[in-house]
């Protein structure tokens, strides 16, 4: 994890921090508009490498293996299953009937702090066909009333166009740059974004007029 986020630090309870791990380590499916999104499994990594290996996505996410093949697709689900072990991240894949992998949801979380961040992407051919919003209010939605944390952090490239204009519908408040660090040693100028739950609330209606409605197989768009 990236020692500059979260930038905002307000420990809880730990209670509450034993209780956000334990959802993280119980958690076997995504529920809510995310429907049949599982935990990745050490077998998916052909199928998840597949997913990630286009240029419209793998690449340009810097959490991803480098490069991006089974074997190194296989280290990265482990890894996530070591972290869903401790209850702090979680790695879930979903797939369509002839068994490709179609998307991906990726939960950083901060039990200490009751901070979770997402990422994602979708599969490159449902790309550009309005799931991105709908998507994007799905991992909020995840976090904030099934996980329950009280504040979602996020970083985006700054030129990810799509991704900007999609957390700032959402409601996110731009909070000035940290570098972001990929699994190789590189570096990269982020632009770092939080929501808090209240404020959540306070942009449901213009999620509402903005966000495609929800697709049964998506998950959220892609977040570098």
């Amino acid at each position: 994890m990236n020692s500059e986020i979260p930038k905002t630090r307000e420990r809880v309870s730990c209670e509450e921090q034993e209780r956000l791990r334990d959802f993280v380590r119980q958690a076997a499916w995504m529920n809510g508009r995310i429907a049949g999104a599982r935990v990745a499994r050490p077998d998916d990594a052909v199928a998840l490498a597949d997913l990630l290996a286009h240029e419209s996505i793998g690449p340009r996410i810097y959490t991803m293996p480098n490069p991006i093949n089974a074997d190194t697709v296989k280290v990265f689900i482990e890894d996530h299953l070591a972290q869903r072990a401790r209850g702090d991240g979680i790695l879930f894949v979903s797939f369509n009937r002839e068994g490709e992998a179609t998307a991906y949801f990726d939960v950083e979380l901060w039990p200490q702090w009751s901070i979770a961040k997402f990422g994602g992407a979708v599969k490159a051919e449902r790309q550009g066909r309005g799931f991105g919003g709908a998507c994007g209010l799905a991992a909020v939605e995840w976090c904030f009333d099934q996980l329950g944390v009280t504040r979602i952090c996020e970083t985006t490239a700054h030129d990810n166009d799509r991704s900007i204009r999609l957390l700032s519908r959402l409601g996110f408040r731009q909070l000035g740059e940290v570098i972001s660090h990929r699994p190789d040693g590189t570096t990269r100028p982020s632009i770092y974004w939080e929501m808090e739950r209240v404020d959540r609330y306070a942009a449901r209606a213009v999620r509402r007029v903005d966000l495609a409605p929800a697709d049964p197989e998506a998950t959220p768009p892609n977040f570098s």
